[in-house]
């Protein structure tokens, strides 16, 4: 069976929509480069005194966005994700403002909000991505793999632990961490943080494994699994490994582990800051100890729990923006990043967060049996992401972000494309003319 994913034929007599769909490939393209390179990149700018400059990368994905809004307005068929992302950003957001009163928690908000409506719209394009695609992803791979060994034995780059200013914010250039030698020291390679690098590789290796044999997938995924240990990320590795060993099972099987690994994940991201609720856990030891887990249990879970309770909005807690990064702009002394993603869905989004998660995994298990072998990277990358967000706020990293739109957009346009609706092609959708009724005929009046 051909296992490449079947786009939808261009029209010829609507050439606009192919070409905003390649501006938008472009620029997804673009953005995951800039992510995985972000260190280097944000040290020139920091060298030539542009910090700010690295926000064009959130113009990337807002332009294609508006052009792509405003044309199909102009045509009268306006793709709903937009207007789920303006429900979205306007109800929670207003909540935000009105309990802060600062401008930054909503604004916040719809940028972290922003990459997941760019990936979910362009969804199968990133996910199944054409073979010239495949091969950037495959030596971006590579590559990242490579500067995280250097890293870790060979080199010390010179943006490491480096910090700047940006709108009055002292921002990591690249994240210094307590143990910077040895081989407890974190490393991340060309991106930002170690954080970053345990989340742009897995991702990398499903898309590369998803059309390969097993001694491929084998190689990338023991590789893939070595690199993130390399950063110590042990939330990454965990998840990681769950979803990587489904790859050793027969193929026809992928789709029902992947299914039960994504609601087993969920329930164990909202579990597991819950359960350990008063506990009490060792905060010392090495790297590669239980010592940012229990820091977690004792201090940052109940924390952010106590800032939710004392700034809530019931059903809507404290509203978009008012838990995690955007912090920092109102409520520095307080600053909590809940490294948990139920913890952060809940903070943002209140008691609908449940309706989202319930939605996102309604997605994975109501995949049509034909499209199925069409599913297994989005599946692979939402598992890991729901897993890995057990100790992480997913969300605030862009290319998570990405990608978690681009996995739940390419299972929702699985289903339409099976049950031939509209949306199949989110550039291009499938017109309607109405049928022509004739008029009934009026009687006629009596002479």
């Amino acid at each position: 069976m051909n296992r490449d994913f079947a786009l939808p034929e261009p029209d010829p007599a609507r050439p606009g929509a192919d070409k905003i769909r390649r501006l938008f490939l472009l620029a997804a393209t673009l953005y995951v480069l800039i992510y995985a390179f972000e260190a280097p990149i944000r040290y020139g700018l920091h060298l030539v005194g542009m910090d700010d400059a690295i926000f064009v990368r959130d113009l990337m994905l807002a332009l294609p966005l508006l052009l792509l809004f405003i044309r199909q307005c102009i045509r009268g068929t306006v793709h709903p994700a937009f207007w789920v992302f303006a429900l979205v950003v306007a109800v929670h957001g207003s909540v935000g403002y009105l309990n802060f009163h600062a401008l930054a928690a909503p604004v916040y908000g719809a940028k972290f909000l922003l990459p997941v409506l760019f990936g979910f719209i362009l969804s199968s394009a990133l996910v199944q991505p054409s073979r010239k695609l495949l091969l950037i992803f495959a030596l971006l791979w590579l590559v990242s793999l490579v500067a995280l060994y250097l890293d870790k034995y060979v080199l010390t780059y010179p943006w490491s632990g480096m910090e700047t200013k940006i709108g009055g914010l002292t921002v990591d250039v690249s994240r210094g961490w307590d143990i910077t030698s040895g081989e407890d020291k974190r490393v991340a390679g060309f991106t930002r943080s170690s954080i970053d690098a345990a989340s742009l590789l897995p991702v990398l290796a499903f898309l590369v494994i998803q059309r390969s044999k097993l001694l491929m997938r084998t190689i990338v995924l023991a590789a893939t699994g070595c690199a993130i240990f390399l950063t110590t990320q042990k939330g990454a590795l965990l998840a990681f490994v769950a979803v990587a060993a489904i790859f050793a099972l027969p193929r026809r099987m992928w789709y029902a582990m992947l299914c039960f690994a994504c609601v087993s994940l969920t329930l164990l991201a909202i579990v597991l800051p819950i359960a350990t609720s008063g506990l009490l856990m060792p905060t010392g030891g090495g790297v590669f100890s239980l010592a940012s887990f229990g820091m977690r249990i004792t201090d940052t879970w109940p924390d952010a729990w106590r800032w939710i309770a004392n700034h809530d909005i019931f059903p809507f807690a404290t509203g978009l923006g008012g838990l995690s990064g955007a912090m920092r702009f109102f409520a520095q002394d307080f600053y909590n990043p809940s490294d948990n993603f139920f913890i952060f869905l809940y903070g943002n989004f209140g008691v609908p967060a449940l309706f989202y998660l319930a939605w996102a995994n309604y997605e994975a298990l109501s995949v049509p049996a034909e499209m199925r072998p069409f599913a297994t990277a989005a599946l692979a990358i939402l598992a890991f992401d729901l897993g890995y967000g057990a100790v992480i706020a997913i969300l605030e990293g862009p290319f998570t972000a990405l990608f978690l739109g681009a996995s739940l957009g390419t299972l929702w346009r699985l289903r339409q494309q099976a049950l031939h609706r509209k949306w199949a092609d989110p550039f291009n959708p499938a017109w309607r003319h109405p049928i022509a009724v004739p008029a009934p005929a009026q009687p006629q009046l009596p002479a």
